[in-house]
């Protein structure tokens, strides 16, 4: 089975979301494997202008699933925002149904981003990502299968553990 594979060679700001968008009218898979909501990227529908930092930008393809992957650190709060908005905009919620988020992906946890804000040195987005980054290696971390566990929803372990068959 053949795969189109896009990869940032610069510092994450070198336009793949486009290049994405537009492969995906042809991919039955796009998918994350690391990063977090630090650079995104912009889809307009209609008069609407949504900002994604996390989302994979196959979202606007209907049959094209969507993974955020185990290389991943996910803010649970940003990423139910922007499914928010594209709910609100499509009227489609992807959760449950083509949006699969690897059990392995590290959360993103006000913590992290307090920590974040500590160190002014290297100029960081303020985001958390580095301090989440760290607890991974570290192996300290909180991943989503971690949660799944501890919520016990079938539901939401459904929309959050990735299922590729």
């Amino acid at each position: 089975m053949p795969a189109t594979v896009i990869l940032g060679a610069q510092w994450g700001d070198e336009g793949k979301g486009k290049l994405v968008d537009r492969l995906a009218e042809q991919a039955s898979w796009v998918a994350r494997f690391q990063g977090g909501n630090n650079a995104g990227h912009t889809v307009v529908i209609g008069d609407n202008v949504l900002k994604f930092h996390l989302l994979p930008s196959g979202i606007t393809r209907k049959e094209c699933n969507l993974v955020l992957g185990d290389g991943m650190v996910v803010d649970p709060w940003v990423l139910n925002n922007e499914l928010e908005g594209w709910k609100q905009s499509t009227g489609e919620d992807p959760r449950g149904d083509r949006l699969f988020v690897s059990e392995r992906a590290h959360i993103i946890l006000p913590y992290h981003r307090y920590m974040d804000s500590l160190d002014s040195k290297i100029g960081t987005t303020g985001r958390g990502i580095g301090p989440t980054y760290a607890d991974k290696i570290n192996r300290i971390g909180l991943r989503f299968g971690d949660l799944s566990e501890i919520i016990d929803d079938a539901e939401w372990t459904a929309a959050t553990v990735l299922r590729i068959k």
